[in-house]
């Protein structure tokens, strides 16, 4: 939402400003109705900051006044206030005080020339000039800014200020907040150099150094609203959705000294200090994971953000015993079956139109939560004594609840329990590396569903690359380098000569991609370059002469991104990868995929098996989901699986390449094409920033 109301060259949307007459003009009436015109010589008046006009007059319109006053005389009066040096400063009609200056210029009217003025205060001289040049659809948006920054600093508040003014409170606190931005951004905004949602953005952050660094390299696409204000956040967090936050509470959060700042222009919240946040989450997992372990007699207890894992460092470490099956005691048994009963007749009564279906929901659940505490209550009474001796309690964040993993081993007590009677009997097999590969081959991804994701990887890429020009020539002359000085090599390009550009193709094997962010940011280079070529720009390339080495390089950069493809139709034979021809160019780029990409039901859930769909899960830290996702439909637990990843930075591991620095192709002759270093990774060949 825009902070002005007033037509700028910015593009904005309207303030709301009451329909009824506002305090403030109920104001300026009776004080210009109750102070008498006044005449004074044209040399006391000045031109004064308080007036909130602060764009120049035209040229040629300004003599037209001129010329006006000149014939017919001033038909209206300024409005004036006495200044420290005794003169009077022109609030409101400041372009008639210029025009009678021209006219003295000129000779055609005396020094001290009669003006009829009003004087009134000062804080009423800004009232009236707002409200004068309020009313004309020119007044600049800076202006307006500028002058409620003046009303504060005398001492009024927003609330103050808008019930004179007939503005929101709320509109006069953006207002206020944009005053207190860099100056240079507010002289870029009064010269039209910079648009008023621009500057909205770049208010997201109260730092001047930083508002002015980033505005400062943003070019092009960049210089949206949308990527300003992801660039002045950089390193915050929004609040919105985050688990972390919702467990440990903002109170608690910013009486620990963690920062919490809230957009006006938004209206989100952001965390300033993840660190912080994490810290507090971790120490009140650990203080829950602690009190299970005493309460329950676990050996040892840990508290931790993300649950255990069945591969890497915690496969290596921790080894996850099975549940035994529920110890009921025989009162639990009966309440159990009671409770039971209670349902069934609950249920028959919903069959009656008569019935209060609410008061029978609400007495269902009540028997339901008490079922799932006794069973809950019989689970942890199976473990054995002799497990909780040796075996610890886990408790992790759950989305904003916690998880508790009860039954778990450090692997390097194994060897003495192992010896145990039935110790051994509730270890559970960790899943293997070849035991995951096994379970990919049994279900495999379709050609179809491996030809979308690798499309969409390949969309991404083109999105980084085309962010980076410099690094697109760099594999470009690699490639030419390859054709002309080892001819022999049968590899492929990575870019395509023959500039066929593949963004199209992408598409249509990837139509989820249509509104990802990779093609956002496409698109919206491809406008820009496409504004840039003049009329009739394909029959000649005259015009190009004219464009210096940066704009060719950057241009060259975008065309020859999209021509990058990564297509794939299976996964690959060794990895199990779709799209891993691209891997050199995301090292080269130090590209993340979840900085442009994030699994979706549309691009990947509702395409996998409900299975697949609680392996993903429990490979992203989200076992409680995992678990929960069975229990659903397939299109429910799809959409669970979207709404739960976004919480974390998880994507298929089909689409992440299989080391950090891969090697650059190499020619079918396994050795190094002519023209590389073999000592080089693509990252240490070249360290240009687009």
């Amino acid at each position: 939402m825009s902070v002005t109301n007033v037509k700028a060259a910015s593009k904005t949307s309207k303030a709301v400003k009451t329909p009824k007459k506002s305090a403030q003009n109920v104001a300026v009436e009776q004080v210009l109705a109750n102070t008498p015109v006044e005449m004074v010589p044209l040399s006391e008046l000045v031109h004064t900051a308080l007036n909130v006009r602060k764009k120049k007059p035209n040229a040629e319109k300004l003599q037209e006044l001129a010329d006006s006053i000149s014939a017919v005389g001033l038909l209206q009066n300024l409005i004036v206030y006495l200044m420290p040096d005794g003169l009077l400063g022109v609030a409101a009609g400041g372009r008639r005080l210029s025009a009678l200056t021209l006219l003295r210029d000129a000779g055609r009217v005396a020094a001290d020339h009669a003006v009829p003025v009003k004087k009134v205060s000062e804080d009423m001289a800004v009232i009236i000039s707002l409200t004068e040049n309020g009313q004309r659809e020119n007044m600049h948006p800076a202006d307006q800014i500028v002058a409620f920054g003046q009303l504060s600093a005398t001492g009024k508040s927003a609330a103050d200020i808008g019930g004179m003014l007939g503005y929101s409170t709320k509109h006069v606190l953006k207002c206020l907040r944009l005053a207190g931005m860099a100056p240079a951004l507010l002289e870029a905004l009064a010269e039209d150099t910079l648009n008023l949602d621009q500057l909205q953005a770049l208010s997201a952050t109260e730092d001047h150094e930083r508002q002015l660094n980033v505005w400062k390299n943003a070019y092009g696409s960049y210089r949206n609203p949308d990527e300003l204000r992801r660039e002045v956040l950089r390193g915050e967090v929004a609040a919105e959705g985050n688990g972390k936050l919702a467990f440990i509470g903002r109170e608690a959060y910013e009486l620990a000294g963690g920062e919490f700042r809230y957009d006006l222009f938004t209206d989100k919240g952001f965390i300033s200090d993840t660190v912080l946040l994490t810290t507090l989450a971790n120490q009140k997992l650990t203080e829950i994971a602690e009190g299970i372990a005493q309460a329950e007699g676990w050996s040892w207890s840990e508290g931790r953000i993300g649950s255990i894992s069945t591969y890497g460092e915690d496969a290596e470490r921790y080894l996850l015993l099975n549940q035994p099956a529920a110890a009921f005691t025989e009162e639990e048994n009966a309440r159990l079956e009671e409770l039971d009963n209670q349902l069934e007749a609950l249920s028959e009564q919903e069959d009656s139109e008569e019935a209060d279906h609410e008061a029978l929901e609400r007495a269902a659940e009540s028997c339901q939560d008490e079922m799932e505490t006794i069973e809950d209550v019989a689970k942890v009474r199976a473990w054995s004594e002799d497990v909780r001796a040796h075996g610890g309690v886990v408790v992790s964040l759950d989305g904003d609840g916690i998880y508790v993993r009860r039954g778990v081993m450090l692997r390097s007590d194994v060897p003495a329990v192992e010896t145990k009677a039935g110790a051994n009997e509730t270890c559970s097999s960790i899943r293997t590396e070849d035991e995951t590969q096994a379970s990919a081959q049994t279900k495999p991804l379709s050609a179809v569903l491996v030809k979308s994701l690798s499309s969409e990887r390949t969309l991404a890429v083109q999105a980084a690359l085309a962010q980076q020009p410099e690094k697109a020539l760099v594999i470009f002359v690699h490639d030419c380098l390859k054709s002309v000085f080892n001819h022999r090599s049968y590899s492929m390009s990575t870019l395509k000569v023959s500039l066929h550009q593949k963004t199209g193709v992408m598409l249509d094997n990837a139509p989820t991609a249509k509104d990802s962010l990779a093609m956002q940011s496409l698109n919206a280079m491809h406008a820009t370059w496409e504004a840039q070529l003049p009329e009739n720009w394909d029959k000649s390339w005259d015009w190009l002469l004219e464009w210096d080495t940066q704009q060719l390089i950057a241009v060259m950069g975008y065309c020859l991104a999209s021509t990058l493809d990564g297509e794939s139709e299976r996964l690959s034979d060794k990895d199990g990868k779709a799209g891993k021809d691209l891997e050199p160019v995301e090292a080269l780029l130090d590209f993340t995929l979840r900085d442009w990409w994030l699994p979706t039901k549309a691009n990947f859930f509702g395409r996998i098996s409900k299975e697949q769909i609680s392996d993903s899960l429990s490979q992203a830290g989200l076992e409680g989901a995992g678990r929960d996702v069975l229990k659903l439909k397939k299109g429910d637990a799809a959409e669970l699986a979207e709404d739960k990843i976004m919480l974390t930075s998880w994507v298929p591991d089909c689409l992440l390449p299989v080391s950090e620095t891969p090697a650059l192709p190499e020619s079918d002759t396994g050795k190094p094409e002519t023209g590389t270093q073999t000592t080089e990774t693509p990252s240490e060949s070249t360290d240009i920033a687009a």
